[in-house]
């Protein structure tokens, strides 16, 4: 494994720590000013990061509608299988931790078909499938359609500013879009700096001095939201940004700070303990709510600190586990040679 691959790596695996510890602490965020100032500055870069990252590996295709087909089928499809099959098992497991009615568990099913702000609970963080999917898909056709880099960032920027224009966009008689696919407007964005960002990250000097500046940044802005001196807040699912330069400038430089700090991690080999985190980081994402429900009915350790704790590593076991069985199985069913 590259270094590059590595660091990719270990800023995911941050991102996934901050994911796993936002929701665990979430309860307490109404009872704790100071919880909830720490909720909050975590929302504004650990879902944008996951799209930045998103763009990392991204390729134009070519302009013709077999070569969108093998796109789809790579870098698409699999996801949207991985959605539909994981979001059946984790219902109805659901539908026993939980005790839920029959009636409202195939009301759930109805619901991981429209998608979006529409589920909860365990598949809370579902929203960000199907929105990472629909980023990829616009990401794609702009850079492969579109050759001139001012102008896909033009597009991406006018998308950004009509994303912040609104509270909700309304769809037929519902709330809400299917699969929340409005926030592309937001995320295009971010995914566009990935694409562009991760070529250009090599060639960035003085990253101590621009990852300490972000730093002290970060705690100043933290700082005034704390003081109450500070609007600003940023919810992808919740289509909620209160102020729009801030929901632009802040989520990619604390993203650029984290590839600093996860490509330092890397290089010192301290921290490689943390890299499971970052290559199951899909497993956690799908799991982790499913492990606080789980621990609601054990007394004793349901609490955040072991929320947080076993939402990582559970689903880093379960996935482990699952690699290596589809490695025997697959070794076994391969034809001995005498």
């Amino acid at each position: 494994m590259g270094k590059r691959v590595e660091w990719v790596d270990m800023a995911k695996a941050i991102g996934m720590i901050a994911v796993v510890f936002g929701h665990a602490i979430h309860p307490m965020t109404d009872a704790h000013h100071s919880v909830s100032v720490l909720f909050g500055v975590l929302y504004w870069w650990h879902m944008p990061l996951f799209f930045i990252i998103g763009g990392f590996f991204l390729k134009p295709i070519e302009q013709n509608l077999s070569a969108f087909k093998r796109f789809f089928m790579h870098r698409v499809w699999p996801n949207i299988k991985m959605y539909f099959g994981a979001g059946t098992i984790l219902i109805l497991l659901a539908h026993f931790l939980r005790g839920h009615s029959w009636h409202y568990t195939a009301w759930y099913f109805l619901r991981l078909v429209y998608g979006g702000r529409t589920l909860n609970k365990t598949l809370t963080i579902f929203w960000f499938i199907t929105v990472y999917v629909l980023t990829l898909i616009v990401v794609v056709i702009l850079i492969s359609y579109v050759k001139s880099i001012p102008a896909q960032f033009f597009i991406a920027f006018t998308m950004f500013a009509a994303g912040v224009s609104y509270k909700h966009m309304h769809f037929l008689v519902y709330k809400y879009v299917p699969w929340d696919a409005d926030i592309v407007l937001l995320t295009t964005l971010y995914m566009l700096v990935g694409y562009y960002g991760f070529k250009l990250y090599p060639q960035i000097p003085h990253k101590g001095w621009i990852f300490l500046s972000t730093a002290v940044m970060f705690i100043v802005l933290a700082f005034l939201k704390y003081q109450r001196l500070l609007v600003f807040s940023l919810s992808l699912k919740s289509h909620k940004v209160h102020n729009s330069f801030l929901g632009a400038f802040v989520p990619i430089a604390i993203s650029l700070a984290i590839f600093i700090l996860s490509d330092w991690m890397t290089s010192s080999h301290f921290f490689d303990w943390l890299l499971p985190i970052g290559l199951y980081s899909n497993a956690i994402m799908y799991m982790h709510r499913l492990v606080f429900d789980v621990l609601a009915h054990v007394p004793g350790i349901d609490n955040w600190l072991m929320q947080t704790i076993l939402g990582l590593v559970i689903p880093v076991i379960v996935a482990s586990l699952y690699k290596r069985g589809k490695h025997w199985w697959h070794n076994r069913q391969l034809p001995t040679t005498s």
